[in-house]
């Protein structure tokens, strides 16, 4: 809604401040009331008297038993109500709402919180409230609303004030949420509480973002998903377990996506309340928790390192613990002074992931759904953003045509699996189709099995339990063959058909002269790539993947150590990885049985070569129509060679501004063969070779 008139805003804290006025009118004759008792027993400013004490015991023996003030002193009359109602009506004709209204709604704020707001914000509306305030204080140097006037003034009881008192403390929803800031005094009663700025301008009207602006940094939710990553039995166990108090920590490890989802639903199940470790100030939010009667969550991938105290700190804090992280975390001095207990996590597998989407999209065609949910592994989260981002598209779709949430859903998948930029790699989208991919019959169908094979990982590793009997849940191809031959083409086409982008390594932002850093950036390389839920290509592999040598020098062992770790890199990583090479020998032979497929790719023959000069002249280039595709085919060029040569033509006519004519096709041959070293003789040519001249 948008943001309420600031005459309405400031008539509605006018009006509730109106009973609260009749508060303070009573608070101030007890106050005098009091006053005279004491002057008749004798007080004076100076001393203080038998009769003195004896007075100020009665009016406290009072206090416990009765109330101070009228209940009806801090209500608003039924006129006052009328009115009250007629500044929502138009303020809901305008379309928004009165700010007080929607803080308090928002926050779950009671009457008394409430009333706490208007107090405040009565001495930011006219400064001479400053002064009835200090004469409530009996002192005119506290001049703003303390806790102890705050809990006193409508309070009926003892037990009231003291209540109150604690919902105005540190913990309190009020300050917890930064609607109020309280200035520390001599005592806790005497603590002054003002309304934070951004409070008093959303009070009177100015446009604010209620959610983002009074929040509680440290109030943890987490939601739930249609599929919960770990052993249903396990957790119900747990449940049982945390309901009876019988377990004290929980711990579950394993990427944060994942690991909150478990939380999320064990805090469902339990409903407990969970609240963040401020790792930079650890004490006030162990007391919050202690306080709210909350469950405290250490997410340990906070820090860098885990520092030594936190074992020292879980052990002896009471609140409940529950620890997440990627790596696990197991203090013994923890383990030993409270009761663990650890929930494994189970990553959803195709019919899971299936039912996360069709819940997110219960609209989607099934088949699109089977797809997305094997090309994409994502989380609950990610499914909720993609289907989300899927209808956005769909629903601004300009083409003039029909367009659902299934036909939006590839493009919404790539869209939210690039959470980041590249660091190491270079972003490619992939546009060829397999009709672009021109190869030997045999040859083509293998590369194209490579795509019925990753889909079909799920069946085979999952439901048929070869995830049991080999390691990594990926595919791994290595594709050998000279340059230009289309492996990078090839790598290309597998990515479209998956409907996933590709990542190219860049080599010269992976590969470090200092120790270490070449494995470090090679740990970012596949982190990016299981992040974007991208195939991850490598070309020129054999600078990284080549073979282990003798250690003769010092560097030796570290070569040798990268190539180690990218076996157990490359066999982990559960996406699909390309590995092109121009020098298979040059693979290290460890790598050879990681692979699913090892496809070389000769060099085309007269057939593919007429095919690929088909294709390059697109029906958008205006041809003469001498072009003599037999001639062309039987030169023996690779597709790459092709394509360099098609382009030089194409520039050559451009200049010319003329359509493309043979001669610009030869001319482009001879610049091609001169990149190649190689020289194009007229014998080549032969009826053609008339333009070698030209």
């Amino acid at each position: 809604m948008s943001g309420c008139p600031r005459e309405l805003a400031l008539a509605h804290l006018l009006l509730c401040l109106r009973p609260l006025l009749r508060a303070m009118r009573s608070a101030i004759a007890l106050r005098d009331a009091n006053a005279q008792k004491l002057r008749a027993a004798g007080a004076v400013a100076t001393a203080i008297s038998r009769g003195h004490v004896d007075t100020l015991l009665d009016q406290l023996g009072d206090l416990v038993e009765h109330r101070s003030i009228s209940t009806g002193d801090a209500m608003l009359t039924a006129d006052e109500q009328a009115a009250e109602q007629q500044l929502r009506d138009k303020a809901a004709a305008r379309e928004a709402r009165l700010p007080l209204d929607a803080i308090a709604d928002q926050l779950a704020l009671d009457a008394f919180e409430r009333e706490v707001l208007v107090l405040c914000a009565a001495v930011e509306l006219d400064i001479e409230y400053e002064r009835i305030v200090a004469y409530l204080h009996d002192d005119i140097a506290r001049r703003a609303i303390s806790v102890e006037l705050a809990a006193a003034l409508t309070a009926g009881s003892l037990r009231e004030r003291i209540g109150r008192r604690t919902a105005l403390g540190p913990h309190g929803r009020l300050r917890r949420h930064g609607l109020i800031t309280a200035t520390p005094r001599d005592s806790g009663l005497r603590e002054e509480l003002r309304l934070a700025p951004p409070c008093i301008e959303a009070l009177l009207g100015t446009p604010t973002d209620l959610r983002v602006t009074f929040r509680d940094p440290h109030q943890a939710e987490l939601e739930r998903s249609a599929v919960v990553p770990c052993d249903g039995d396990v957790l119900a166990r747990v449940a049982a377990s945390l309901a009876a108090r019988r377990i004290h920590v929980v711990a579950v490890w394993g990427p944060p996506p994942t690991t909150r989802s478990v939380l999320g639903e064990l805090a469902a199940r339990t409903g407990t309340r969970l609240r963040r470790f401020a790792a930079a100030d650890p004490l006030p939010s162990i007391n919050a928790a202690a306080a709210l009667d909350a469950t405290l969550w250490i997410d340990t991938d906070a820090f860098e390192h885990v520092p030594d105290w936190l074992a020292e700190t879980c052990r002896d804090m009471t609140p409940p613990l529950w620890l997440t992280g990627r790596e696990p975390w197991r203090p013994a001095e923890l383990l030993a002074a409270r009761s663990f207990i650890e929930i494994p996590i189970t990553l959803p597998d195709q019919p899971q992931r299936e039912q996360m989407w069709g819940s997110e999209l219960p609209e989607a065609d099934r088949d699109v759904i089977a797809r997305v949910a094997n090309g994409f592994r994502f989380d609950a989260t990610e499914v909720r953003a993609a289907a989300r981002t899927a209808r956005t598209l769909a629903a601004h779709h300009t083409n003039g045509h029909v367009v659902t949430a299934s036909d939006s859903l590839g493009a919404a998948c790539l869209t939210v699996a690039r959470k980041h930029g590249e660091r190491h790699t270079t972003l490619v989208t992939p546009r060829r189709t397999a009709e672009d991919l021109v190869l030997q019959p045999d040859l083509h169908t293998r590369v194209l099995e490579l795509v019925h094979y990753f889909r079909a990982l799920p069946r085979v590793m999952d439901d048929w339990g070869f995830a049991r009997r080999v390691s990594g849940a990926g595919l791994k191809a290595l594709f050998t063959g000279e340059p230009g031959t289309g492996k990078t083409l090839a790598a290309e086409v597998i990515a479209n058909e998956l409907g996933l982008a590709m990542l190219k390594v860049d080599l010269a932002r992976v590969v470090s002269k200092w120790i270490g850093e070449t494995e470090k950036n090679l740990d970012h390389v596949f982190s990016e790539a299981h992040d974007s839920h991208a195939v991850l290509f490598f070309d020129e592999a054999e600078a990284l993947f080549g073979a282990r040598g003798d250690v003769r020098h010092g560097t030796d062992r570290y070569a040798n150590l990268e190539v180690s770790y990218l076996l157990q890199r490359l066999e982990d990583h559960d996406g699909v990885v390309i590995l092109a090479t121009n020098l298979r020998d040059k693979i290290d032979p460890a790598f050879m049985r990681r692979f699913h497929a090892v496809i070389g790719f000769p060099r085309p023959g007269e057939k593919e070569r007429r095919r690929m000069w088909q294709r390059v002249f697109t029906p958008e280039i205006p041809m003469a129509g001498d072009l003599d595709l037999a001639a062309l085919a039987r030169l023996d060029l690779t597709g790459a060679g092709i394509v360099g040569a098609a382009q030089t033509a194409a520039l050559l006519a451009a200049r010319d501004d003329t359509p493309v004519r043979m001669r610009h096709v030869v001319h482009g041959l001879v610049r091609q063969y001169q990149r190649e070293a190689r020289v194009l003789t007229a014998h080549d040519l032969g009826a053609h070779a008339v333009h070698l001249g030209a």
